[in-house]
């Protein structure tokens, strides 16, 4: 056999053995107990994603206006919509009146008469980001999580849950798509709860996705869920109305929202879970500490939900 016939065996032989282990690194997201290909975003549209973020970032500081996100009076990075002294409504690429080294952002006057009560939390995400009136998790308000969601988990999961935000291109593997029904909708509700309470290590997922246990009581990971779940397969945005009314695929009469806070603690898969993460949290010495309901601010009780 001459050296040219050696390389091209060798080369075979190492693409049977490698491929095996090539596909079991995609597919390293489960559904149920089959192994899929998780869903993210690629290189490509991170580098792109954090080069439009950078951009939009230094337009807001010289009160440009317009998007680098295709909405045109929306801006993308700090979700505040972006006004104009020009009757230019439908790119917005005029200077909106704002910066010039103030420091002021179109968020500066937006508010003319400030809410009253708990509404004053929601007031700034409410001006430009959907409001339900109806939710797919009984006893979980997807308004609330919405805010929790704008603290915590945009970074990585982007504005828009699409796996984009501006840590994604330096994580590895990278965060998943929120919005691909495919996938998320297949995720049972304690899934989900289990992921966000105890990370992703509690779910055989990446540990790189921290457990938010410390910091969010259980019904605030509730109404994360409900959120996400009013985000499945939601259409590209073309138009802020578009982004102010999703229309979600999650179907509430589903197995996989059989779970709710408002039965969650008779559910024995529930309460196994939530042993075990427990366990695992820093300092709760394997006692329910974070099981427990302290209610205000953006945190009602399951019972206490008005949405529908």
């Amino acid at each position: 056999m001459n050296g040219k016939m050696q390389l091209v065996l060798v080369l075979a032989v190492a693409f049977f053995i490698a491929a095996p282990f090539a596909n079991a690194a995609e597919k390293r997201c489960k559904i149920g107990n089959e192994k899929v290909e998780c869903p993210t975003r690629t290189d490509a549209e991170l580098k792109k994603a954090i080069d439009d973020f950078e951009k939009e970032a230094m337009d807001m500081m010289k009160g440009i206006g317009g998007s680098t996100y295709g909405i045109a009076p929306f801006d993308y990075l700090t979700g505040v919509g972006k006004r104009t002294t020009k009757a230019d409504t439908k790119t917005f690429k005029v200077e909106s009146g704002y910066a010039k080294g103030t420091g002021k952002t179109e968020a500066w006057d937006r508010i003319k008469k400030p809410a009253s009560g708990e509404a004053i939390y929601n007031q700034w995400t409410n001006n430009w980001s959907p409001s339900f009136k109806n939710t797919l998790v009984a006893g979980a308000d997807p308004n609330e999580g919405k805010q929790w969601y704008y603290v915590y988990c945009v970074g990585c999961h982007g504005w828009l849950l699409h796996g984009d935000g501006p840590n994604a291109v330096y994580l590895d593997p990278k965060p998943r798509i929120l919005t691909k029904g495919s996938y998320m909708n297949k995720k049972t509700n304690v899934e989900l709860f289990t992921t966000i309470k105890g990370g992703g290590a509690s779910s055989d997922l990446s540990d790189i996705m921290p457990a938010w246990g410390n910091l969010l009581q259980d019904q605030d990971i509730w109404n994360v869920i409900a959120w996400i779940r009013a985000n499945a397969d939601v259409k590209p945005i073309t138009s802020v109305e578009d982004y102010l009314n999703p229309k979600s695929s999650f179907d509430p009469k589903s197995t996989e929202n059989k779970v709710t806070p408002l039965n969650a603690a008779k559910n024995p898969e529930f309460k196994d879970a939530q042993e075990t993460v427990e366990a695992s949290l820093a300092g709760r010495g394997g006692k329910l500490k974070g099981a427990g309901f302290v209610e205000g601010g953006l945190r009602k009780a399951p019972e206490k939900v008005t949405v529908k």
